[in-house]
């Protein structure tokens, strides 16, 4: 059976899912020496995100810095449910740069209240028209897509826990806001990472949570 997906963009939902917040213990970026952002949280309760849910992991948040280079590279990190804490598992640092003050996105981000959307029918391209559609939607319509199948921009992304070396489940993509958005889909904040696409995996066994990133 596949996994039906759903737009994220800020809303009223009957469930908990929000944008930034600083509700979770975030780990802190060796290379900016901030924490990381917390970026979207997931309200597993939600029977559509069932297929993500444990008996002890009832909330999912999503974090990465994305205020230097290492967000460009892949992450891993631990979920400590008991503690409601992240902690870095390994980052590798491909590139050495990080924002200058002026530009920096806030730690804590501020936290609004998203609602999921079903995805539209060319969300899922069956073509290259549809797949340029999917893709110009994601920054315009929204910014967040969570399960369904990930539309990716070069090749598929093989992700493995880096504890148990199994396969990990694709939970989510996320993109900035396009310029003249600013604030429309987060709920009144900026978010904008250039042409970067997030990409979010996880061992539900190992509690991992590993990041990619591809870039047009």
């Amino acid at each position: 059976m596949e996994s039906i997906g759903f737009r994220v963009r800020y809303g009223k939902d009957k469930h908990n899912h929000y944008f930034g917040g600083e509700t979770w213990d975030m780990p802190i970026c060796p290379q900016c020496n901030e924490q990381a952002h917390q970026i979207f949280t997931f309200d597993l309760n939600d029977f559509r995100l069932e297929e993500l849910r444990t008996k002890e992991l009832i909330e999912l948040p999503l974090i990465t810095c994305l205020n230097c280079s290492l967000y460009e590279d892949v992450q891993n990190f631990k979920i400590n449910i008991t503690e409601r804490s992240i902690h870095t598992i390994n980052q590798s640092e491909m590139f050495d740069w990080k924002y200058e003050l002026i530009d920096k996105i806030p730690v804590p981000l501020p936290k609004y209240d998203m609602k999921l959307i079903t995805m539209e029918h060319y969300d899922v391209p069956g073509d290259e028209d549809e797949y340029d559609q999917a893709l110009d939607a994601i920054g315009s319509d929204y910014i967040c897509r969570i399960l369904g199948e990930p539309i990716y921009i070069d090749d598929s992304i093989e992700a493995n826990c880096p504890c148990c070396s199994k396969s990990m489940k694709y939970v989510a993509m996320v993109a900035g806001e396009d310029y003249g958005n600013e604030g429309e889909l987060t709920g009144g904040i900026s978010f904008q990472i250039g042409e970067s696409y997030l990409y979010f995996y996880l061992c539900k066994e190992c509690l991992i949570i590993q990041t990619s990133i591809q870039s047009t």
